[in-house]
Parts: structure tokens; sequence; C-alpha cells
């Protein structure tokens, strides 16, 4: 595996280092970001996240540096997307250590209740709960040992988590975050839990303050109804525990763990990948677009609005410009590659229908675009790109099928649609690979599946998939829809109107879509400012989480997301979002039963009012069997 480093902690213009030390002071000042998990000072760390097309699932960050004349190895992980259910499901587990040296600790959410009145929380507040363990190493398996320390560990020192909490100033919603300080260069963990008064056998670890060491960690988060989403794991190959007892997985070895360097030498750098790096533009001798994420095909008519019926069977133009689309990828180089190595990355172009698919491309779920499936970089343009439709290919068959596809979409909408029938908005996959082994891509594929949604009120079809997925049963595969929205109440501030121009510029729907506009900056960024409506998918593995107790809960699988930025000109009373075709367990929280290698629509609907007369749409579909049976259960458990 690659060596990684961790980067150096740096002043942040209005944040010193300083203000990075969030566990010291008994009274924190709530409205001071070095108490939040979005502290400017993060900024730069290196980073892994998991979460595909709209607001990240889980995200991790690592820094180290001194503070306060002791230099630490700071940890951060963060989780976007839980429903902070009250089975305590959310949690991390972690594995690091050095030369055979290994601890294991966990942190595990203990409450539902915001943290945001005193941030951050600590163990002591009952905001978690924690166990740290010593560990063996035997043949390069490392287990741990017990019993582990649940008490009075170093993590009670600034070990702290956040709960339902929004950043101050950057306004980033977090629905729970967890960060600790590790010292290096002395011993890290806990006193000996079968003999704490002589310590003879104590739990620690000693992290160099210069030099390599191994970390593992997972991620674990709930829905509303009490599943368990994930493992979020790093490295994505390792093992996964099999019930919340278990901090590390049983059998994990050495040479499954990540490598970091707090030396700064020996470290790879390695090739970004992020959705604002992807997209679309004209064509030479094309008219200019307003943006970098419309598809323009010759559906025959005009579209949209939808002008059906659309001539299917009718041989699309591939000749003018206005119906061809030159796609592009800019990954982001370490400045140590040289171009020859550049210019060994080639780049891979996918669509897929609107809505939600597997995570991992298949090729049943994902289409690769004819001449997009080995897209050189070129050092001189600074991209990959090509340009489809290939006006030297007229018999392009994948194009005649997706523009056939599309005009039955539309000549059959509104109603039921036929099985070859395509959405004609689009998400994007660009997956990156290198014919040069050295050189290593940490964010080998991204997903463009944001889209600007022009209220007052605006209606979209989204096609859940799991074509590809290997069918658990002969039944349906459940799959959960979660809605999360930022910045749209129901109603807003009395007097407050809407904004007078579009963020996004104008008609961000023309032809075929496949993403958002300026995307600039991660989807909670922008959400952090913007109304935002996103959907995240979690398909049934058929697999269980054993709870304390023997209790038994599905373990859920994050497909891809999707979502809308919202603009609205004009009085705004409150905004009003719906899903219909699903079934609604909880609020926001919906499941749709989807045929093996199949998919099923829904239709996902904002609503921007523009005063309190105006109604509102009708209600999500009713309560259904699994519904009625688990709010029968709430009432007999006393939780309303």
């Amino acid at each position: 595996m690659p060596t990684y480093c961790v980067p150096t902690i740096a002043n942040v213009p209005g944040s010193p280092i300083s203000d990075f030390d969030w566990w010291s002071d008994a009274t924190p000042d709530p409205a001071l970001f070095r108490y939040y998990p979005d502290n400017p000072n993060w900024l730069g760390a290196f980073v892994l996240s998991q979460g595909n097309g709209a607001n990240r699932d889980v995200l991790f960050r690592t820094l180290r540096g001194v503070l306060g004349g002791t230099d630490y190895l700071f940890l951060q992980w963060v989780a976007r997307t839980s429903a902070l259910h009250a089975s305590n499901i959310d949690r991390v587990n972690v594995l690091l250590g050095t030369g055979g040296n290994y601890v294991a600790f966990n942190a595990r959410l203990a409450t539902a209740s915001s943290t945001a009145a005193k941030p951050p929380g600590t163990s002591d507040d009952g905001i978690f709960t924690y166990r740290v363990h010593s560990c063996s190493v035997s043949g390069g398996v490392i287990s741990i040992d017990n019993p582990g320390n649940q008490s009075s560990a170093d993590i009670e020192t600034t070990g702290r988590m956040w709960v339902d909490v929004t950043s101050p100033t950057r306004l980033i919603q977090t629905k729970w975050g967890f960060q600790v300080a590790i010292p290096l260069g002395t011993n890290w963990g806990g006193v000996d839990p079968n003999d704490p008064m002589n310590n003879s056998n104590p739990i620690a670890v000693n992290l160099p303050v210069s030099g390599a060491f191994k970390l593992w960690f997972e991620v674990w988060t709930s829905t509303p109804m009490g599943g368990a989403i994930g493992p979020f794991q790093w490295p994505t190959t390792a093992p996964q525990t099999a019930n919340v007892l278990q901090i590390i997985p049983p059998g994990i070895t050495e040479s499954q763990l990540l490598d970091f360097s707090t030396s700064g030498v020996g470290c790879t750098d390695a090739v970004r990948l992020t959705a604002s790096d992807i997209g679309t533009r004209a064509v030479p001798g094309g008219a200019a677009r307003p943006n970098d994420y419309t598809i323009k095909l010759d559906l025959g008519k005009p579209y949209p609005p939808n002008s059906k019926p659309y001539p299917v069977g009718q041989a699309p133009d591939v000749v003018n410009a206005e119906h061809r689309n030159e796609f592009f990828c800019k990954p982001t180089f370490p400045v140590a590659l040289t171009s020859t190595e550049k210019e060994m990355v080639r780049a891979t172009f996918s669509l897929a229908s609107w809505g939600s698919q597997l995570s991992d491309p298949t090729a049943s779920s994902w289409r690769p675009i004819p001449g997009g499936t080995d897209t050189h970089y070129d050092d001189g343009n600074g991209d990959c790109r090509f340009i489809w439709p290939d006006a030297a290919n007229p018999a392009d068959t994948f194009l005649a099928t997706l523009v056939d596809n599309i005009r039955t979409f539309l000549n059959n909408d509104p109603g039921a649609k036929p099985p070859n029938a395509q959405n004609p908005h689009q998400c994007m996959l660009v997956e990156l690979s290198s014919v040069d082994p050295t050189v290593v891509i940490t964010t080998s594929s991204v997903y463009r599946n944001m889209n600007i949604a022009n209220a007052s009120t605006f209606r979209r079809l989204a096609e859940i998939s799991v074509v590809g997925a290997e069918p658990i049963s002969s039944q349906p595969r459940d799959v959960y829809l979660y809605v999360q929205k930022f910045n749209m109440p129901n109603i807003v501030k009395p007097g407050h109107q809407g904004p007078t121009a579009n963020p996004f510029g104008t008609d961000g729907f023309n032809t075929l879509s496949a993403g958002t506009g300026p995307m600039s900056n991660e989807v909670e960024e922008i959400a952090a400012f913007v109304p935002t409506y996103t959907v995240h998918a979690y398909m049934d593995t058929g697999k269980t989480l054993e709870l304390e107790g023997g209790v038994k809960v599905p373990i859920l699988r994050p497909q891809t997301a999707f979502g809308y930025f919202a603009q609205h000109s004009g009085p705004l009373y409150g905004w009003e979002t719906r899903l219909y075709g699903a079934e609604k367990l909880a609020e926001d929280f919906y499941v749709l039963r989807v045929p093996n290698n199949g998919s099923r629509y829904v239709e996902t609907v904002i609503q921007a009012r523009e005063s309190a007369s105006e109604k509102p749409l009708e209600d999500d579909a009713p309560c259904g069997c699994l519904c009625t049976i688990w709010r029968a259960i709430r009432k007999l458990l006393g939780m309303g």
C-alpha cells in the first residue's frame, strides 16, 4: 500500500493554530469556530470521504502539529447523514499503532440531543461512551486484549463529540462528529483494567514524532427505523465488524491497514478528482453554454418543454455542433508528477438515468459513453477530453438507443413508463485509472448528481435502480430513501424575500442535464447557504448487525445520492417538499421495493410557497403496513 503523509497544521487567516485546541477550556464559547468540527484549521488536512453524488455521508481528516509545546496527531470523523437513532448504532471503531504495537478504541454516540449549547461534548457529559483496548499481534494477525478501559483512559483528555450542530459562519451541518488529539512520542492509551492501582500492563501505543504508523477505521450510522448504514471503512478492502461488541474485525492483519507517516519523507502523493472537475462544454464552432453540465442531443423536437410526440426511430443528427458535446475531467496532480506520468492517466465517462444506482459501477448499472472509455490525459490541454456524438460515427447504436429511450420516456410522460424508457436527465460518472502502477489515485471515481431546481413548483421523476446487484432473495429488493433538506423551512421569517437573482444562472434544465452548475465546493458547503434537497438511497444487503442483547438490525449499503439546489425569485412564505411513489415509514424516510435487476420511479417535488394562502402540496404516500407496525412499536415503547 502507498504511504500517506500527515500534513502539518497551519495558521488560517482569522483562525491561528492556537484555535485548534478544542479540549482545554472547561466552558467553551459556542460562538467560536474552534469548538466545531468544521474549524477552518482543518483545511489542508489529509482527507478521506464516502458519499456519492450529493453531500458526503462520512468524512475523515488528519493533521499533526504542536500545541502548548506538545506534538499531536489530530484525528477526526464526521457523519453528515445519520438519523441519530436511539439504538446507539452510530460509532467509530479505530485501530492504530506502529512496530507491532497497537491499540483499538471506539467512540459510540450516547445521545441524540444536540450539543449546540455546549460544544463539544465529553464522555463525562454522557455524550459518548468509549472502550480502549491493548492489542496482540501473532503472525501478522491483530486481536484485542480484554478487558478494555471504559472509564479512565487517555481518550477522555482530548476526545470530544458533537451531535446535531451547525458550525458558526460556515453554517455546515454535522449529524455527529468525533475528534481526538493523540500526543506523539509518548505513551497513549489507559491504565491496566486488571491492575488499575499498579498499572503493571498499561494499554499504550507510542506513535512516532517522525516516522510511520498504521491505521484502520470504520464508521456506522443509523436510519430513522434503526437500521445500520455502513460500514464506511478504510481501507475499503479490509474486513468489517459483525456486531457492536467488536471494535476490530476478527482476523484483521497488519497488511490490511493504511500506512501513514508523520515524517514527511517517503510518502505517496496522489491524484485527486472532485465533482467540480468534470462536466461538458460546447464543441469547437458551437454556441457558448451558460453552464458546464448540459448535454445536448438531437431529440427531433425541442426539449424542454415536452413537445411530444417525439419521432422514435428517427436517426439523431451527429453533425450539427449544437447536438454534440465535449466531455472533460481535470484531475489534480501532485507537484512532483512529471508530464509523462500525468499522461499515463486515463478517464472513463459513463451515464445513468437521473436518480440512484449502485455505487460500485457495473456494466448493467452505468453505461460507458462511446469514445469516452479510454480518454487520455493531455498535459498541454490540462484535462482528459473527448467529443460525443462523433460525427464520424453516425451509426452509433448507443446514441440511437439512448435518444429513442428518452423519446419514449417523454412520449409517455406523465404516465407509466415502458421498461426501455430513460429519463432525459442523466447522472454522470467519471472513473480514473493509470497505466503506470506507480501513479496513486486516492479519488478514482466521482459522480455529478445535483441539479438546479427552479421553483415555484418543481417536479422531476427519479429512477431508483438495483440493476447489477446480486439478488438476496426472489422478492423485490428494499431500497430506503432518506430525504435531507437544508435551508428549506416550512415557514420563513416574516417579510423574508426570496433571492432576486438566480445564483446558478438561467435555465438549469435545457436538454439533457448531468449534475449541477458551478460546484467549486463540496455539496454540503453549498447547502450551507442555498436551499438544498437531497435524497440518499440505501439498499438492503440481506445482512444484519447484532446489537446488545442479541437484537439484529438490517445492514444497508449506500447507493448514489442525488438532489437539487433550489432557487426562487419573488416573495417566499415557506418551502414544501415531497417524495411520491414510495412507502413513507417516518418523516423524510421511505422504502421502495424494487424488482431484482430492475428499477422503479419516484417523483421528487419542491414548492416555494409565496403566501400562506397558497395551497401546499398534497401529502406523501399514506402510511403503509411497515409504517403502521413501526408506529405501534414506538407507542408501546413510549417513543411517541
